[in-house]
């Protein structure tokens, strides 16, 4: 079994929620409404009504029903794609402290942190920053050298090599961009 999880489905889940808590907030005062006032508000019964005044058949019927099956395939559809990872595969040694299958992973934040840190500690670096994705790390060099062509190697360099001591298996692809500021 493999520890990379799907990713959590907050923006999903924060939306229906939020829809859910308008539509329970909006019932509960229509409620509250009804029984204080003895009728239902205004605005309740206006939809109602619409809603018997609506035939099977109807183009309004067609475009709520659309509309419906467009959002509720939105949803399962959000439901069940997996989002992307968030983390990266380590390579751990194997111990004889640790009995059994053990597995570490590397977020990919803490690796696009790990690739800037690791460039700017390279001479000729002013400051850098990178992102990491599954498959590509991709690292923006500021400089105030003029021939950066040798900069680019070594940033390269650098980066694959503090990946794989780190563990990464398989070390991403790493990009590099270079900044002249001269």
């Amino acid at each position: 079994m493999a520890l990379r999880p799907r990713p959590s489905r907050a923006v999903p889940a924060i939306i229906c929620g939020l829809v859910l808590l308008a539509a329970g907030v909006l019932l509960v005062w229509a409620a509250v409404a009804r029984l204080t006032q003895g009728r239902w508000p205004a605005f309740f019964t206006a939809v109602s009504d619409w809603l018997a005044e609506l035939s099977w058949n109807s183009t309004e019927s067609w475009i709520a029903g659309s509309v419906l099956v467009v959002l509720g395939l939105v949803l399962l559809l959000a439901a069940l794609i997996p989002g992307q990872f968030h983390s990266l595969p380590l390579r751990l040694e194997p111990t004889r402290e640790v009995t059994g299958e053990s597995r570490a992973v590397m977020s990919r934040r803490a690796v696009a942190r790990l690739a800037a840190a690791t460039c700017e500690h390279i001479d000729g670096v002013s400051s850098a920053s990178a992102t990491a994705t599954d498959r590509e790390v991709r690292v923006t060099v500021n400089t105030a050298l003029r021939d950066t062509a040798d900069l680019q190697h070594w940033v390269t360099d650098g980066v694959r090599s503090r990946l794989q001591a780190s563990g990464l298996d398989p070390v991403p692809a790493i990009s590099v961009s270079i900044r002249s500021s001269s």
